[in-house]
């Protein structure tokens, strides 16, 4: 059974959109046109570069731009022996501190090496442009040397770079911790499990794995099932507004349910199938589960149960529970 858990493995992604304003445009314009810029502040040029003087905070103007490079020296680097999918290259390569040949500060970028031992402080790298740019600095790359071939030729009616679209995100990947794994392969089976505590009796579903509260671990030894009904103990109805990856389009009720047998809620249940007029706190529901229960992207932060296990939740047909007595757990 627990070879139908995977483990925890994946990406959580926001796009990140700015305009570039009167330095930085110009300096990705040029990047994507095969040139690289940099900034002259009194007596240096600064590159990459930046839309003021560090020394005094005053303004530093698109007349201060210059072309620097197409070569330079390295003057510290550390090696990257197992990229990830975030890094420019899928080998190993260098990601080092470069002063371009006219500039008096350096500039931050990947080295294409081969090898590490290619790589030492004080050797000179040049500039290689890709063949499709976009006006990023993703568009270049450094390789040892120090001719500089011609940059591969772009779209001439392209306009500068004014906006600078990006998708940041971060990869995260650890194992189903063993409580976790126990409460999720109950659900393959079409069972609740919770964790009767050692301190004081209270079952806790799901799991964390430890009494929050009385701060204790969990036994294995105390996995109890509760009942797949119970009582709404609050409620909102969410109106979906429209966002990027946005799927949900009519709006619905998210509730917390204290399920028979429990002293805790789960929470986040989706109801889709009963009006919110006809909601209400101490409402009895049954759940219907799905016929196909699968985890496609577990987790560890899990409080409640998800679509994935359940078809709906509907009215059991019980006589409503007093609110007053399900008060301590609103939530």
């Amino acid at each position: 059974m627990a070879t139908q858990l995977p483990d925890i493995d994946f990406t959580l992604e926001f796009p990140y959109t700015r305009t570039t304003g009167p330095i930085i445009g110009p300096f990705l314009t040029g990047l994507r046109d095969g040139r690289i810029l940099g900034t002259r502040v009194g007596e240096r040029v600064i590159c990459p570069p930046i839309e003021y003087d560090p020394d005094t905070g005053a303004t530093v103007g698109p007349e201060s731009l210059v072309e620097v490079g197409p070569a330079g020296t390295v003057e510290a680097w550390t090696w990257v022996a197992e990229p990830t999918s975030k890094h420019p290259f899928h080998r190993p390569f260098a990601f080092a501190q470069i002063r371009l040949d006219g500039a008096d500060t350096t500039m931050l970028h990947a080295v294409d090496a081969g090898s590490i031992d290619a790589m030492s402080t004080g050797m000179r790298v040049v500039v290689r442009f890709n063949d499709e740019r976009v006006g990023s600095v993703t568009d270049v790359h450094f390789v040892p040397g120090e001719d500089a071939p011609p940059a591969p030729a772009v779209d001439d009616e392209a306009g500068d770079v004014e906006i600078m679209e990006h998708l940041i995100g971060v990869r995260i990947s650890e194992p189903l911790l063993p409580h976790r794994v126990r409460f999720l392969e109950g659900l393959l089976e079409h069972k609740i499990l919770g964790q009767r505590s050692p301190a004081d009796g209270k079952v806790h579903v799901p799991s964390r794995g430890y009494d929050a509260i009385n701060r204790v671990p969990m036994l294995d030894a105390e996995y109890v099932e509760v009942a797949d009904r119970g009582t709404v103990t609050s409620f909102t109805e969410i109106t979906p507004i429209q966002y990027h990856g946005q799927t949900e389009t009519e709006p619905y009720i998210r509730c917390s349910v204290l399920l028979d047998g429990a002293d805790t809620t789960i929470g986040g249940v989706d109801v889709r199938d009963i009006s919110v007029d006809e909601f209400r706190i101490g409402m009895r529901l049954q759940m219907v589960w799905r016929d196909d229960i699968s985890f496609d992207d577990p987790d560890n932060r899990g409080f409640g149960l998800s679509e994935e296990v359940y078809e709906r939740w509907e009215p059991s047909g019980e006589p409503d529970v007093d609110p007053e007595l399900v008060k301590e757990h609103n939530f």
